[in-house]
């Protein structure tokens, strides 16, 4: 009888810490959504009151990892030694030119929580300029306490930011020099 007894407690509290764990991403999947859908309300603000442009450094070490951030140091530092540029798209707004934008239909398409409290998120959004959409996605992880981006995906032209600078960092350039 006892082991009966046991077997339905033990069933029990696996099933409500699946249902936490269930409700808990659900929360965290809003805290992630918000968060991104404020920091393009930033940039869109951004790009309206400097005519187009925006400050991708302060935002880059506002808000995004210490990861994209050492990775976008080692590509600024190659860019000055080659003279030769990475960035075509600038990679908060996916355009190429300087555009006014607005971003809308944001959507958290992944959001993990492991054991060890490691948590990484996915939210996609559409960018909307005067003449254009581009379909786009950040990915985030949790680190020092909040949620950064850590990469940026341009969906039109299936542009993962982080791999293109991987490729760029480790292509010679020679043939510009």
């Amino acid at each position: 009888m006892a082991d009966a007894s046991q077997t339905i407690l033990t069933d029990s509290v696996a099933k409500a810490d699946y249902k936490s764990s269930e409700i808990a991403l659900q929360v965290e999947s809003g805290i992630v959504l918000e968060h991104v859908r404020n920091i393009f309300d930033i940039v869109k603000h951004e790009s309206v009151n400097l005519g187009g442009s925006v400050d991708n450094d302060l935002l880059d070490k506002t808000y995004c990892s210490k990861s994209w951030n050492d990775l976008l140091a080692a590509v600024r530092r190659k860019e000055f030694r080659t003279n030769n540029l990475f960035f075509e798209v600038n990679h908060w707004t996916m355009t190429y030119e300087t555009n006014l934008v607005r971003f809308d239909e944001f959507e958290v398409k992944c959001c993990y929580i492991d054991a060890d409290n490691e948590r990484l998120a996915s939210v996609q959004f559409t960018v909307y300029t005067p003449d254009n959409y581009i379909p786009a996605r950040v990915d985030l992880v949790y680190e020092d306490g909040e949620w950064k981006i850590d990469n940026f995906h341009h969906l039109k032209y299936a542009m993962n930011m982080k791999e293109c600078m991987w490729e760029y960092l480790h292509n010679d350039h020679s043939e510009f020099i």
